[in-house]
């Protein structure tokens, strides 16, 4: 019997097949009805799309293929379905086995005769059992094949042939008539309507937009046939659109204001309506800004309206406002802070201090849309000052300092400081600002000026030096600027006399070249001589001699002013880094002194005077003048001579003393040393590099004493410097032996010898000091010996030419021993011969007398010859005047003479008080009338006083004495009060003495403009009369009653002085370099001028009537 199970799978196979059948008949369908209508879509759009036809044509093709693709579906694909689930009648098991049959041929006929069988057993009762094995057997044979295989899908694929086409259509149709299956479809089915080939369709344009915008519009048609133009329709008009594209077009509506609406028209096609819709607009109103400037500039606030971009001084504070339109919100952005502001305004205040940026937005009120608007603030920086110098250094003055300079500042400069510090040994011992004066303003130049040896410095100091320039910034504070920063440099004692040694042969050769110059100068007034007595000569010729030496005396005087001016800094420079001998810096005042008097004023007027003359040609009075000239120039050149001799051994003089300090300084480095490695602060080759230091300095020092030797031979009376070979070559050993026990490690013995040479180098220097004061005493006493000689000669002379004078004064003209006279003035003028030579010998050696003493003989030569000639000629007036004009030059050289002495032997008493030598101690030098105090005037006015009252008696003379006793050169005995012509003289210029002090009180008194100084007036009135009184020996009781009145006035006056300082002292002015004075100097011009009128007045009491009248007018010119 066969098992149900196995008719069970046999059944489910065949089922499996015919699901699987009908699915496969639903996949054909489908593919079949795809082909069916794509192609008949196709066929009915391309006909509606091109062709244009009837509504019932469209209307068949539309039920056409409604029903046909139905049908078509309903049988290919519904149909299948519904079978497959049973819907409709399916194939039975044996219609399947059949088909199953044709894919299995070897079991067609044993699936279909298993199946009967199967429908045999159930129907029938006979056999069952050999029906179920014969069902059973072919059962198991069957059940050996999937039916579900005979069903193939892929054959389907054959169908697919019929599809193709249209697909390649439709693809076709897509990409280049894409309206076939849009517009062809909506022909066919709107039938029944008109169909517009283009559709409108609007891009932008529909929005809302604000007030015053312009509208864009955008719109795009489709169709199959598109127009040509297209026109747009508003409120403002019909206006064409601009073509963009095939199928775009573009177009703006300008600055609407209210809503409105609008459409496109083209081919008589009308799109539909479209509107808009118009908001207000974001409106930036009226901006104002106040800016207030810094308080530092000065400047007023400015208000500023509708401003843009701003440019502003930094610290600037701005008040902004400003007002806007259809906002309900403002943000304002200013810099790092943010305002915010609700409505249509807004307000804020800032410091602006660096760029910043403004950023205003605004906020629609109806739509929020923002605008901004920026406005950029530059801020312009309070730039650091600016300074620009220039350096000069002075030609005759290294220390002093010429600048010259530019400052300025974007806004203002607060001050200008010149600012200096002083650096010994590397330590800072001062630092000074020094205020700059410049012109208030933003620009200034600027002149300043310092001399930096008005320090109190040293050598090897360092000075450094800037220009600090600063500003007015109110903002940050004041900013300053430096310039660059200088130097000065002070040099070391060994460097400072190299220095000093080439200044001093420069000056000595300029004065070389000025006294080469002068001899030139006189022989081109010889030569101007000779051409003027020369007839033939040109006169333009000779005019244009007097020109050129008139240029040449300018030339000469501006050369020694220079000459002068240098050597006067240089000394003060030296003095001040390495304090000089006060007797050097005397001789060099007196040096200066005598170079201002070489080219003096005289010689000037004698030019002018001389092309005056030629030019009204005076040939006498020429002649004159020019003999005067050559005369006062041949004295330039033996005042240049003079002084060039005297500067030289001034300056052997210096180099000797700096040698002095230099060997000093150098032992005391080697004690120095000594005492360094006494202590082993040094290493041994530290110490011997200084050692070698020390004795390369010495080596240094032995060629400078070398070169003072060959300079010394050069004078005309050298000095006696002694022979230090002996001593040099023995600090040489020393030093050498140092340096070689320094190297070798024996240090005891390296410092005997460092010891040993530091005793000898102070030795030799002070042997040096001694020679070198020595030599300069010596000559000293030579000259006062010379002195002495030749005042014992002009006292004889004078005698002699006063006795010939009273000889004179005798005789008649027509006298034969009138005659006479002129050999005895022949032998007195033989006998001043040898005078004059001892005179010039000495002012050689003595400059500071030498002018007076060149004028002095000059004059006495003239008027010695003029006295010869008034003899000879019986010219007794004549006569008579020049014997008391040369008189008067004899009386003036002696009185010049003892003063010089006087001088002299005060000052060798003074150096001996100071060493310690003086065998008269207390006695020095008198005081002269410019150090007189008021004490020593009382003094003086006093003793003459008790003068006068004890020699008064009713003879005029004290008794015991005799005629012709106490005689002074030109004097006649005692006379008033028993005093003697040289005692008369004394006291007369004592007066003379005291009233010039008092006239100088006087006019220190009065510097202040307040007149205490008129005080004196009285007084120095009668001390006028009283002098007077004593020259003209009017002796009387009036006399003393006047000199006690003065004494009395003086001391009423004393309390004045007092205030002054004048006490024993002399006035004091800060800031002011005042010269040494000079024990041997004698006064300026003008005060020698003074002196010779004083000691002419002390010459006086001797002389006739006649030459008191002239004195007396001479006097009256003077004062």
């Amino acid at each position: 019997m066969v098992e149900p199970e196995e008719i069970r799978k046999l059944h489910k196979e065949i089922d499996a097949f015919t699901h699987k059948f009908y699915w496969n008949k639903v996949l054909r369908g489908f593919i079949l009805f795809t082909a069916l209508s794509l192609t008949s879509y196709l066929f009915f759009t391309s006909l509606a799309f091109f062709l244009e036809l009837s509504s019932w044509i469209k209307l068949s093709f539309l039920i056409l293929f409604a029903i046909m693709n139905g049908f078509a579906f309903l049988v290919w694909v519904i149909v299948p379905i519904l079978r497959r689930v049973h819907v409709l009648r399916t194939i039975t098991r044996i219609q399947a086995s059949q088909l199953i049959g044709k894919y299995f041929p070897e079991i067609a006929d044993r699936l279909t005769n298993t199946l009967q069988l199967m429908e045999a057993s159930q129907a029938s009762t006979e056999n069952i059992e050999l029906l179920a094995a014969s069902v059973a057997q072919k059962t198991k044979q069957l059940r050996l094949f999937q039916f579900s295989k005979a069903v193939d899908f892929s054959v389907n694929t054959k169908y697919i042939k019929y599809a193709l086409p249209a697909f390649l259509t439709l693809f076709f149709v897509l990409i280049f008539i894409p309206g076939i299956l849009t517009q062809g479809a909506q022909l066919i089915l709107d039938y029944d309507k008109k169909i517009i080939p283009f559709t409108f369709h609007l891009l932008q344009g529909n929005k809302a937009y604000e007030e015053d915008s312009d509208i864009p519009i955008h719109v795009k048609l489709k169709g199959s046939k598109l127009p040509d133009k297209v026109f747009i329709v508003s409120d403002q008009g019909k206006f064409l659109m601009t073509r963009i594209a095939k199928n775009e077009y573009k177009t703006v509506l300008p600055k609407v204001k209210k809503p409105g609406m609008f459409y496109f028209t083209a081919n008589d096609e009308k799109s539909i309506n479209y509107s808009y819709s118009v908001t207000g607009k974001n409106i930036f109103g009226k901006v104002n800004v106040t800016v207030k400037y810094p308080s530092y500039l000065g400047k007023p606030s400015e208000h500023l309206v509708n401003i843009g971009d701003l440019t502003l001084p930094e610290g600037t504070i701005i008040e902004w406002s400003g007002q806007t339109k259809n906002t309900n919100k403002i943000q304002v952005h200013c810099g790092a802070n943010r305002f915010n502001f609700n409505g249509q305004s807004y307000r804020f205040s800032q410091k602006i201090t660096s760029d910043t940026k403004i950023k205003v937005l605004i906020f629609n009120a109806y739509s929020q849309k923002k605008d901004s608007a920026f406005h950029h603030l530059s801020v312009i920086k309070d730039a650091y000052p600016t300074i620009t110098v220039n350096e000069a250094a002075d030609s005759l003055k290294q220390s002093i300092r010429y600048f010259t300079g530019e400052i300025s500042d974007d806004y203002g400069i607060q001050k200008l400081v010149f600012s200096y510090k002083i650096v010994r040994k590397g330590a800072v011992i001062k630092t000074s600002n020094l205020p700059v004066s410049f012109k208030k303003g933003t620009k200034s130049k600027f002149d300043y000026a310092v001399d930096f040896m008005k320090e109190n410095v040293q050598l090897e100091d360092k000075i450094e030096y800037c220009f600090i320039v600063s500003d007015n910034d109110g903002v940050n504070g004041s900013k300053a600027t430096k310039s660059y920063t200088g130097e000065f440099i002070l040099p070391n004692l060994e460097k400072l006399n190299e220095n000093r040694t080439e200044q001093q042969k420069e000056t000595r050769e300029n004065l070389e070249n000025v006294l080469n110059r002068s001899q030139q100068f006189e022989k081109n007034i010889e030569k101007l001589k000779k051409d003027i007595n020369n007839s033939k000569s040109s006169d333009c010729l000779k005019q244009e001699q007097i020109k050129q030496l008139q240029e040449e005396r300018n030339s000469l005087e501006k050369e020694l002013n220079q000459i002068k001016e240098k050597l006067d800094n240089q000394t003060k420079e030296k003095d001040q880094l390495s304090p000089m001998d006060k007797a050097l810096l005397e001789k060099q005042e007196l040096i200066e002194k005598l170079l201002e008097k070489v080219m003096d004023e005289e010689l000037k007027k004698l030019l002018d005077e001389i092309e005056k003359l030629f030019k009204e040609q005076e040939n006498k009075a020429l002649q004159k003048e020019l003999n005067q000239l050559d005369n006062s120039a041949e004295q330039m050149k033996k005042q240049l001579d003079r002084t060039l001799e005297m500067l030289k051994k001034l300056q052997l003089n210096e180099r000797i003393d700096d040698l002095e300090k230099e060997l000093k300084e150098n032992a005391e480095n080697q004690e120095l040393l000594k005492e360094k490695m006494d202590k082993e602060l040094l290493s041994k080759e530290e110490a011997l590099k200084e050692q070698k230091a020390i004795e390369e300095r010495f080596k240094s020092i032995q060629e400078k004493l070398e070169d003072i030797r060959k300079e010394n031979e050069t004078l005309e009376n050298p000095m006696d410097l002694g022979d230090t070979q002996q001593m040099e070559e023995s600090i040489q050993k020393e030093l050498s032996e140092a340096g070689e026990n320094i190297k070798e490690g024996k240090s005891n013995k390296s410092k005997e010898n460092q010891k040993k040479a530091a005793e000898q180098m102070e030795q030799l220097s002070d042997f040096l000091n001694n020679k070198q004061q020595e030599s300069n005493k010596q000559q000293q006493e030579e000259d006062m010996d010379m002195i002495r000689e030749i005042l014992e000669k002009l006292m004889h002379l004078s005698f002699e030419e006063e006795n010939l004078l009273t000889q004179l004064n005798r005789i008649n003209t027509n006298d034969p021993k009138f005659k006479g006279a002129a050999r005895q003035q022949v032998k007195i003028n033989g006998k001043t011969v040898s005078v004059r030579d001892s005179l010039l010998a000495l002012a050689k050696r003595q400059p500071n007398i030498a002018t007076f003493i060149d004028k002095e003989l000059n004059d006495i030569r003239f008027s010695q010859q003029q006295t010869v000639d008034a003899i000879a000629s019986n010219d007794k007036n004549s006569a008579v005047k020049n014997q008391q004009a040369t008189m008067t030059s004899f009386n003036n050289l002696a009185l010049l003479l003892n003063e010089a002495l006087q001088q002299m032997q005060a000052q060798m008493q003074s150096e001996m008080e100071g060493s310690g030598s003086c065998s008269k101690p207390g006695k020095g030098k008198p005081k002269s009338g410019k150090n007189m105090s008021p004490g020593d005037m009382k003094d003086m006015l006093k003793k003459q006083l008790d003068q006068m009252k004890k020699g008064a008696n009713p003879g005029g003379r004290k008794p015991g004495e005799k005629q012709g006793e106490g005689m002074a050169p030109g004097g006649q005995g005692k006379e008033g009060l028993g005093l003697s012509n040289q005692e008369i003289a004394k006291m007369a210029a004592q007066q003379s003495a005291i009233r010039q002090r008092l006239e100088q009180l006087k006019n220190e008194l009065n510097k202040d403009g307040q007149g205490k100084g008129n005080q004196l007036n009285p007084l120095l009135d009668e001390m006028k009369k009283q002098e007077k009184e004593i020259i003209n020996k009017n002796f009387s009781n009036e006399t003393i009653e006047r000199q006690q009145e003065i004494l009395t006035r003086l001391l009423e006056s004393e309390k004045a002085l007092m205030e002054r300082g004048f006490e024993d002292q002399r006035q004091s002015k800060e800031g002011v370099d005042k010269p040494k004075s000079n024990l041997i100097e004698l006064k300026e011009y003008n005060k020698l001028k003074l002196k010779q009128i004083e000691m002419l007045r002390v010459v006086d009491p001797s002389f006739s009537t006649y030459y008191k009248q002239k004195a007396a007018s001479y006097f009256n010119i003077v004062d």
